[in-house]
């Protein structure tokens, strides 16, 4: 029987409508038996007690942009769903005086992103395409970009969320203070886990002001090589900057490469913190004008974040050069570093498995590491270091805790 059928027994006709022209995407997904709507999380718990009992896979997205082949099939072999959180949207409490929001996951980024900055607020996460994706999807990958290095970690804000476990029960964690959890934190587990624990149907999430000053610096040059010493000097200098981002080329630059600094604070301090970063190494950036700034921003945290093949590189900061050598010996590829982890964001337009075994090893001898972020290719697997049998157990036992029948899964590239 088809999913449809059984889900029309549970669901309100307007959960089972066909999806609207590009709101979900699924052509590399694979072909799911249905795709479900719910506007509630009543509506989610029904979805999963069906899907337990139908032993029908479910996966959880919101436009699907950002997720990877489905390749692994449902409880009985193939059967599953999609669970788009696109009607589980719109902000539900946002105390402005304690910097804190609350919103359905299927929340667009855009929107709340608007709403923040009309408040003198934002969201400091920047990972590629930030604005298009929705709160819960940015939870879910636990996604961050270069402004982590001054606002810290997306896993680090989130403060509360409710979710529906695998096996359909409503969880309510953390809350809406800072300081909520007394015992195990469940929220940590639940950010990034990619859909395979439970439906994050709303978020707490905290916000910022607006800085009073947000200057951004740029030092260009012919290649990105040419910029990993000056980029280490950056990382070592004794202030800190928000961001900082390494780019193999930018129209902002000319077409060359070029490694931007981002300072955000009082306009006195960032301007005290500018001149001992040019001190520290030794040459003069380029201030950007500010109403161009955002635009050179965009390019640059977008740069590498959409293709075919995506991997994820890291070293040690100081082997950044050595890093930025293995990347230019594995072919035509654009590519950001991140320089205060030493994480590189490599995009292949095409890439043969080889390209990923060649890579691997040269990092690896520098004692980094490599993993896939997103393939639609879906014979490129991952290589390189994997899991201990303790990490692997601890893993399996919170699937299990969360989702006994394995229903949910993240999508694995």
């Amino acid at each position: 029987m088809k999913a449809g059928a059984g889900l029309a027994d549970i669901l309100p006709a307007d959960a089972l409508e066909a999806a609207e022209e590009g709101a979900v995407r699924l052509g590399h997904l694979g072909s799911p038996e249905s795709v479900v709507r719910p506007a509630s999380v009543d509506e989610v718990v029904r979805v999963m007690h069906w899907a337990n009992r139908e032993k029908v896979g479910v996966l959880p997205l919101r436009s699907g942009r950002h997720t990877g082949p489905v390749t692994r099939s449902g409880p009985d072999g193939g059967r599953w769903i999609a669970l788009c959180t696109a009607r589980l949207a719109g902000i539900e409490i946002y105390e402005a005086a304690d910097l804190t929001f609350t919103a359905g996951a299927g929340t667009p980024m855009r929107d709340l992103d608007a709403t923040l900055r009309a408040n003198g607020q934002w969201a400091p996460f920047d990972p590629p395409y930030v604005l298009d994706r929705s709160l819960g999807g940015l939870v879910a990958t636990a996604s961050c970009g270069p402004l982590a290095a001054g606002y810290g970690e997306l896993r680090n804000h989130v403060l509360g969320m409710t979710v529906v476990t695998g096996d359909g029960r409503v969880l309510r964690l953390g809350g809406r203070v800072v300081k909520n959890v007394a015992g195990f934190d469940l929220i940590k587990p639940m950010t990034g886990s990619r859909g395979s624990l439970a439906v994050m149907t709303s978020i707490c999430l905290r916000a910022f002001p607006v800085p009073q000053h947000d200057l951004v610096l740029m030092l260009a040059a012919p290649s990105a090589q040419e910029l990993a010493k000056a980029a280490v000097a950056v990382v070592t200098a004794p202030v800190m900057p928000v961001a900082t981002v390494l780019v193999d080329r930018l129209e902002a630059a000319g077409g060359a490469a070029a490694l931007l600094v981002r300072l955000n604070g009082a306009t006195d301090a960032v301007h005290a913190d500018r001149r001992t970063i040019e001190q520290h190494v030794g040459r003069s950036f380029e201030a950007l004008d500010p109403s161009a700034s955002d635009a050179v921003l965009e390019a640059s945290r977008d740069h590498a974040g959409w293709a075919a093949v995506r991997l994820l590189a890291s070293a040690s900061p100081s082997r950044l050069t050595d890093l930025l050598n293995a990347i230019r010996m594995a072919g035509p590829a654009s590519f950001t570093v991140d320089p205060y982890p030493s994480i590189a964001r490599i995009a292949f337009e095409m890439a043969h498995p080889d390209t990923l075994s060649a890579l691997t090893r040269a990092v690896e001898s520098i004692g980094g590491a490599v993993r896939v972020e997103h393939a639609l290719d879906v014979g490129l697997r991952q290589e390189g270091s994997q899991p201990t049998p303790d990490e692997t157990r601890l893993v399996e036992r919170l699937r299990t805790a969360f989702d006994p029948e394995e229903v949910l899964w993240p999508a694995r590239s």
